[in-house]
């Protein structure tokens, strides 16, 4: 890895794929690492603003391609034909064949890294939680954790949903917390993609006192 400047490197998987990774050094003395999962758009141009902003407050960060399974160089716009592409690659890429990438992006880290997801990588983020090694989970609007509630985090877990997200019902929160108590989440006054500052669902505050929260438990475990 570069350790100057931010870039793409390549990575392989246990089961021989290869695969693109965006990788920003931190600027600084290094606090911790982050493994990144990112939106159905693929690691475009916000996420990788994201990676550098992580950067900037000292943190290594890599974020694998995980649509490279399905088609390479996939960067989406936040319109209703990205929306759609989107979908239809997701649906492409088994969870399991994404937590092979994200295992060799977590393994390119050193291992000892915390994990932070955007909508589909949310909820990637709650699966690797479960199966993988890490110092930390931080899951932002993810869709199908509802559907995978008897997943067991076993590191400390941070989870953020707006409460006028359309696609997930606030009753995925509450179960959450029903069913796994020592998960910290958290509401906000917003809808779906909230954190982006290129859709139009993007809401500053909350997007801002999310990014508190995630910084917060980053610093508590590294």
């Amino acid at each position: 890895m570069n350790e100057q400047t931010s870039g793409w490197i390549r990575l392989r998987a246990a089961d021989g794929h290869g695969f693109r990774a965006y990788h920003a050094p931190a600027r600084g003395e290094e606090i911790g690492r982050i493994l990144l999962a990112p939106e159905i758009f693929g690691i475009n141009r916000h996420i990788r603003a994201v990676c550098d902003g992580f950067a900037a407050d000292g943190y290594r960060v890599v974020a694998p391609d995980l649509f490279e399974r399905a088609e390479p160089a996939v960067e989406l716009a936040y319109d209703e034909a990205g929306v759609a592409r989107g979908r239809a690659l997701k649906g492409r890429v088994s969870t399991d064949d994404a937590l092979l990438d994200l295992t060799a992006a977590l393994d390119a880290l050193g291992g000892a890294a915390a994990m932070v997801g955007y909508c589909w990588g949310g909820s990637l983020t709650w699966m690797a939680a479960a199966r993988l090694p890490l110092r930390a989970a931080i899951g932002y609007y993810g869709g199908d954790i509802g559907k995978n509630l008897d997943a067991s985090p076993r590191a400390p877990t941070l989870l953020h949903f707006g409460e006028q997200d359309h696609a997930i019902p606030l009753s995925v929160a509450e179960a959450v917390r029903a069913r796994h108590p020592t998960v910290a989440v958290h509401l906000y006054p917003a809808g779906h993609g909230f954190n982006c500052d290129e859709r139009g669902s993007h809401h500053p505050a909350s997007a801002a006192l999310a990014r508190t929260r995630t910084l917060g438990l980053l610093r508590a475990v590294f």
